[in-house]
């Protein structure tokens, strides 16, 4: 091999170590920024997931102070009422929720306000309904477990939102 053609192969080699080099730099260089705008949005969004999370938890324990200690049961009347007033501030974090996205979270957070009013309405129609009564004349309220599907609903909404903000930072 004469002395041009090593030094065409040896410019060759060098081209093809300095693209591959730069190719290189270029996916690391791209993977931060992506991960640097992953961290960015995880601020707000994590404050606009615990938002919901506050307001949820305080008319879910709002709703467990309800219980009655010796029945164990809930008035309906008082699930409605405790429910109307916590029904401005779950409606507003959820719509924070929903501009904040993605849309798995913002369905889970649906979910729970659906649950919330589900109980609301079963409350509503249970006290309309005239309900059943206790031999000694108290009526009988709602039992141990009606926030039960409220805090299933939450506890999916966690983890969603558990996932929407893991970066891969995190891993």
């Amino acid at each position: 091999m004469d002395a041009g053609t090593s030094a065409v192969l040896a410019g060759a080699i060098a081209a093809l170590a300095g693209l591959g080099g730069n190719y290189f730099v270029y996916r690391q260089t791209k993977r931060q920024m992506i991960s640097e705008a992953q961290l960015q949005l995880r601020e707000p969004r994590k404050r606009t997931y615990g938002d919901f999370l506050l307001a949820s938890r305080e008319a879910i324990n709002d709703l467990a102070n309800l219980r009655d200690e010796e029945t164990q049961e809930a008035d309906g009347a008082a699930i409605e009422h405790t429910i109307d007033e916590h029904r401005h501030a779950l409606q507003r974090a959820l719509a924070a929720v929903s501009l904040e996205g993605p849309e798995v979270v913002s369905n889970a957070a649906n979910k729970t306000v659906s649950a919330f009013y589900d109980l609301h309405h079963q409350a509503f129609a249970w006290e309309r309904g005239g309900g059943d009564s206790h031999d000694d004349g108290r009526p009988v309220g709602f039992g141990n477990h009606y926030t039960h599907e409220i805090r299933e609903a939450l506890d999916h909404y966690l983890k969603e939102a558990r996932k929407a903000l893991a970066t891969s930072a995190d891993r």
